[in-house]
């Protein structure tokens, strides 16, 4: 039987990351006035990617390309970040210039131009006003094979920092025939769960652009031979690039690992004989692990003629006690408008552990799932 993930380690994470604010709660007030004068009411959610979430009572949560917002008034608290890194903290208030908005922090007012602004987060009193929580399913089937996919994400934000959750799962069952027709019928499993916490090094340019980061992860894969997997891991990140349409980042940090195993010894085993189990929990041992953890995220979008939104995040975990052993992934999330409301998407997801083979040879070093289709919006 599978080990449950440690409720206790994410207990204290989640009270952790749970801090005052100073805003009241967010009632639907905020007006938002585009280029052409329209007005939108509602609460701000976000402004990332180039496109401001406003929750509304008419049409529930729309997105407004920040390009063709004029001005901004209301009365809550929100984090806005610029291109250079500077973190500000205050409320927006009508402008009638071009291109700039008024927002008052520290008792002071600024102009803050538009376009320098990357991203907006609204700074809330309430759990459920901070929580932002999204759930996907997919299902795909054909005769010889059937795929469940189920994910999860919320982020829950506060001033000083952000706490994001994904969750992941999936299952793929599959239908062969060997050489002597006989049928042979595979189910394979994968899930990952991930809870980070962020926190803010500074409101200053110079600092702005650092983080310090806390995470923890569990995740098992039976065609690598992953039991379980626990880690709990810290770092500390930079912004290498934060501009209105482009985004590079990149935290570094060690982390403890605590997994089930064959072996937890750095040679290799002999190859298993013809029809060994791919996976069983008969035999296994617990090991503990020091690694190295690399996270790059890189986010290229625009919304202008033709939209296009492209996200890589990619994961490389150098073990330190085993000096043989690399570990890694890479998530690609890709969105392009080829013509007026039709879009190509791609998810592409890879995973790779070079003991994959280690503790038995029928075992994978590699695994990997893609996901492409046309999407028609009116």
């Amino acid at each position: 039987m599978r080990t449950p993930i440690s409720l206790t380690l994410l207990s204290v994470l989640i009270v952790v990351s749970l801090q005052p604010s100073e805003a009241m709660a967010h009632a639907k007030t905020d007006v938002i006035t585009v280029d052409n004068g329209d007005q939108l009411t509602g609460a701000i959610d976000s402004m990332t990617a180039g496109k401001l979430s406003l929750d509304t009572d008419y049409a529930g949560t729309i997105q407004i390309k920040w390009r063709d917002v004029h001005q901004i008034d209301s009365r809550y608290l929100y984090e806005v970040r610029l291109e250079d890194g500077e973190r500000i903290y205050g409320r927006f208030s009508p402008s009638e210039i071009a291109g700039n908005l008024i927002f008052y922090s520290g008792g002071r007012q600024r102009t803050v131009p538009t376009l320098d602004v990357v991203e907006i987060r609204s700074i809330e009193e309430q759990l459920a006003d901070q929580l932002d929580f999204s759930l996907s399913t997919t299902f795909i089937a054909d005769p010889n094979s059937l795929k469940l996919q189920l994910q999860t994400k919320a982020d829950y934000n506060v001033k000083g920092g952000r706490t994001g959750f994904d969750a992941r799962f999936e299952e793929i069952k599959t239908k062969s025939t060997d050489s002597e027709g006989n049928s042979i019928k595979e189910t394979t499993k994968n899930s990952k769960l991930t809870l980070y916490r962020e926190f803010w090094r500074d409101r200053g340019r110079a600092t702005g652009q650092s983080y310090r980061v806390l995470n923890a992860i569990y995740s098992s894969n039976e065609a690598l031979g992953v039991d379980h997997r626990g880690s709990i891991g810290v770092g500390v990140g930079r912004y290498f690039i934060q501009a209105l349409g482009h985004e590079l980042r990149m935290s570094a940090g060690i982390q403890g690992v605590r997994e089930t195993r064959v072996s937890c010894d750095e040679q290799v085993a002999p190859e298993e004989p013809e029809g060994a189990s791919r996976l069983g929990n008969s035999g296994l041992v617990t090991c503990n692990d020091a690694e190295l953890f690399v996270n790059l995220q890189w986010h290229l979008y625009r919304f202008s003629d033709r939209d296009m939104d492209i996200s890589l995040v990619g994961n490389a975990y150098p073990s330190l006690t085993d000096t043989k052993r690399v570990r890694g992934d890479l998530n690609l999330a890709l969105n392009w408008e080829l013509f007026d409301n039709f879009f190509w998407t791609i998810t592409a997801r890879t995973e790779i552990d070079t003991a994959g083979t280690q503790d038995n040879k029928l075992l994978n070093k590699s695994d990997y799932s893609i996901n492409t289709g046309v999407t028609w919006k009116y």
